[in-house]
Protein backbone atom coordinates (compact mmCIF):
# COMPACT_ATOMS: atom_id res chain seq x y z
CA UNK A 1 0.00 0.00 0.00
CA UNK A 2 1.41 3.38 -0.96
CA UNK A 3 1.13 6.41 1.22
CA UNK A 4 0.73 9.98 -0.03
CA UNK A 5 1.41 13.15 1.88
CA UNK A 6 0.62 16.51 0.33
CA UNK A 7 1.88 19.76 1.73
CA UNK A 8 1.15 23.08 0.06
CA UNK A 9 3.05 26.18 1.01
CA UNK A 10 2.43 29.64 -0.47
CA UNK A 11 5.52 31.70 -1.14
CA UNK A 12 5.67 35.49 -1.19
CA UNK A 13 5.18 37.32 -4.49
CA UNK A 14 8.34 39.34 -3.89
CA UNK A 15 10.49 36.21 -4.24
CA UNK A 16 9.50 35.95 -7.87
CA UNK A 17 9.64 39.59 -8.99
CA UNK A 18 5.95 40.42 -9.07
CA UNK A 19 4.67 37.20 -10.60
CA UNK A 20 1.80 35.24 -9.10
CA UNK A 21 2.19 33.32 -5.85
CA UNK A 22 3.95 29.94 -6.14
CA UNK A 23 2.99 26.71 -4.43
CA UNK A 24 5.31 23.93 -3.35
CA UNK A 25 3.83 20.46 -3.24
CA UNK A 26 5.56 17.53 -1.55
CA UNK A 27 4.51 14.00 -2.49
CA UNK A 28 5.85 10.98 -0.61
CA UNK A 29 5.04 7.59 -2.07
CA UNK A 30 6.53 4.11 -1.79
CA UNK A 31 6.06 3.71 -5.56
CA UNK A 32 8.57 6.49 -6.28
CA UNK A 33 12.11 5.09 -6.34
CA UNK A 34 14.08 8.25 -7.13
CA UNK A 35 13.75 11.80 -5.82
CA UNK A 36 12.99 14.36 -8.53
CA UNK A 37 11.80 17.95 -8.79
CA UNK A 38 9.34 19.17 -11.43
CA UNK A 39 8.56 22.81 -12.19
CA UNK A 40 5.18 23.60 -13.79
CA UNK A 41 4.27 26.92 -15.38
CA UNK A 42 2.32 28.48 -18.24
CA UNK A 43 5.53 29.58 -20.04
CA UNK A 44 9.29 29.66 -19.60
CA UNK A 45 10.19 32.94 -17.87
CA UNK A 46 13.48 34.29 -16.49
CA UNK A 47 12.14 33.63 -12.96
CA UNK A 48 11.53 29.98 -13.81
CA UNK A 49 15.01 29.68 -15.36
CA UNK A 50 16.51 31.18 -12.20
CA UNK A 51 14.49 28.78 -10.05
CA UNK A 52 15.75 25.86 -12.15
CA UNK A 53 19.38 26.97 -11.78
CA UNK A 54 18.97 27.36 -8.01
CA UNK A 55 17.42 23.92 -7.62
CA UNK A 56 20.14 22.36 -9.79
CA UNK A 57 22.82 24.07 -7.70
CA UNK A 58 21.29 22.68 -4.50
CA UNK A 59 20.81 19.15 -5.80
CA UNK A 60 24.05 18.86 -7.77
CA UNK A 61 26.37 20.24 -5.15
CA UNK A 62 29.92 20.27 -6.42
CA UNK A 63 33.08 19.94 -4.37
CA UNK A 64 36.65 21.10 -4.79
CA UNK A 65 39.72 19.40 -3.38
CA UNK A 66 41.89 21.80 -1.39
CA UNK A 67 44.80 21.50 1.00
CA UNK A 68 45.44 22.91 4.45
CA UNK A 69 48.58 21.93 6.35
CA UNK A 70 49.22 19.10 3.84
CA UNK A 71 45.80 17.61 4.55
CA UNK A 72 43.38 17.08 1.66
CA UNK A 73 39.95 18.58 2.32
CA UNK A 74 36.84 18.28 0.15
CA UNK A 75 35.03 21.66 0.27
CA UNK A 76 31.56 22.35 -1.11
CA UNK A 77 31.91 24.81 -3.98
CA UNK A 78 29.07 26.86 -2.46
CA UNK A 79 31.28 27.69 0.54
CA UNK A 80 33.96 29.37 -1.62
CA UNK A 81 33.77 33.17 -1.86
CA UNK A 82 36.74 33.64 -4.19
CA UNK A 83 39.81 32.09 -5.81
CA UNK A 84 42.99 34.16 -6.02
CA UNK A 85 46.68 33.78 -6.73
CA UNK A 86 49.40 34.87 -4.32
CA UNK A 87 53.10 34.00 -4.46
CA UNK A 88 52.51 31.92 -7.61
CA UNK A 89 50.01 29.68 -5.80
CA UNK A 90 46.24 29.41 -6.15
CA UNK A 91 44.07 29.78 -3.05
CA UNK A 92 40.37 29.62 -2.36
CA UNK A 93 38.82 31.71 0.38
CA UNK A 94 35.85 30.71 2.52
CA UNK A 95 34.41 32.10 5.73
CA UNK A 96 36.55 29.57 7.62
CA UNK A 97 39.86 30.51 6.00
CA UNK A 98 42.07 30.22 2.92
CA UNK A 99 43.01 26.90 1.35
CA UNK A 100 45.62 25.91 -1.22
CA UNK A 101 44.30 24.63 -4.56
CA UNK A 102 46.51 22.45 -6.78
CA UNK A 103 45.33 23.82 -10.11
CA UNK A 104 45.77 26.79 -12.42
CA UNK A 105 43.30 29.66 -12.44
CA UNK A 106 42.49 29.36 -16.16
CA UNK A 107 41.90 25.58 -15.82
CA UNK A 108 39.72 26.12 -12.78
CA UNK A 109 37.63 28.79 -14.54
CA UNK A 110 36.74 26.28 -17.28
CA UNK A 111 35.49 23.82 -14.64
CA UNK A 112 33.44 26.26 -12.53
CA UNK A 113 29.72 26.87 -13.21
CA UNK A 114 29.68 30.09 -15.30
CA UNK A 115 26.44 31.37 -13.73
CA UNK A 116 28.00 31.14 -10.24
CA UNK A 117 31.55 32.47 -10.72
CA UNK A 118 33.00 35.54 -12.42
CA UNK A 119 36.59 36.23 -13.39
CA UNK A 120 37.49 39.77 -12.36
CA UNK A 121 41.22 39.80 -13.14
CA UNK A 122 43.99 37.57 -14.41
CA UNK A 123 44.59 36.49 -10.83
CA UNK A 124 41.11 36.32 -9.28
CA UNK A 125 37.68 34.68 -9.62
CA UNK A 126 34.77 35.58 -7.32
CA UNK A 127 31.51 33.78 -6.57
CA UNK A 128 28.73 36.05 -7.82
CA UNK A 129 26.51 35.31 -4.81
CA UNK A 130 29.28 36.64 -2.52
CA UNK A 131 29.55 40.02 -4.27
CA UNK A 132 28.02 42.68 -2.06
CA UNK A 133 28.51 45.47 -4.60
CA UNK A 134 30.76 46.93 -7.28
CA UNK A 135 32.11 50.46 -6.96
CA UNK A 136 33.61 52.28 -9.92
CA UNK A 137 36.95 53.81 -8.95
CA UNK A 138 38.30 57.10 -10.28
CA UNK A 139 40.81 55.05 -12.32
CA UNK A 140 38.02 53.33 -14.26
CA UNK A 141 38.26 49.92 -12.63
CA UNK A 142 35.84 48.24 -10.26
CA UNK A 143 36.29 47.82 -6.54
CA UNK A 144 34.62 44.55 -5.60
CA UNK A 145 33.20 44.33 -2.08
CA UNK A 146 32.38 40.81 -0.95
CA UNK A 147 29.85 39.77 1.69
CA UNK A 148 32.76 38.31 3.69
CA UNK A 149 34.15 41.82 4.20
CA UNK A 150 36.98 41.33 1.70
CA UNK A 151 37.63 44.15 -0.75
CA UNK A 152 39.42 43.45 -4.00
CA UNK A 153 39.85 45.15 -7.36
CA UNK A 154 38.95 44.08 -10.86
CA UNK A 155 41.22 44.81 -13.79
CA UNK A 156 40.02 46.97 -16.68
CA UNK A 157 40.42 44.00 -19.01
CA UNK A 158 37.42 42.30 -17.37
CA UNK A 159 35.23 45.42 -17.07
CA UNK A 160 32.89 44.37 -19.91
CA UNK A 161 32.28 40.93 -18.39
CA UNK A 162 31.64 42.49 -14.98
CA UNK A 163 29.19 45.02 -16.42
CA UNK A 164 27.35 42.22 -18.19
CA UNK A 165 27.22 40.05 -15.06
CA UNK A 166 26.12 42.97 -12.88
CA UNK A 167 23.89 44.38 -15.64
CA UNK A 168 25.23 47.87 -15.06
Amino acid sequence: MSSRIFTTISLSKSLFKGESTRHVQLTISETIHQVFVTIHGPQLTPAIKELQRNIEALTNQQFINVFQDRSLIKLPLQSVSRFYTANKRLYCETTTGAYLVHSHLHTLMDQLPPHQFLRISSSEIVRIACVKNFTLTKWGSFQVNLTTGTTTYASRRYTQQIRKAAQL
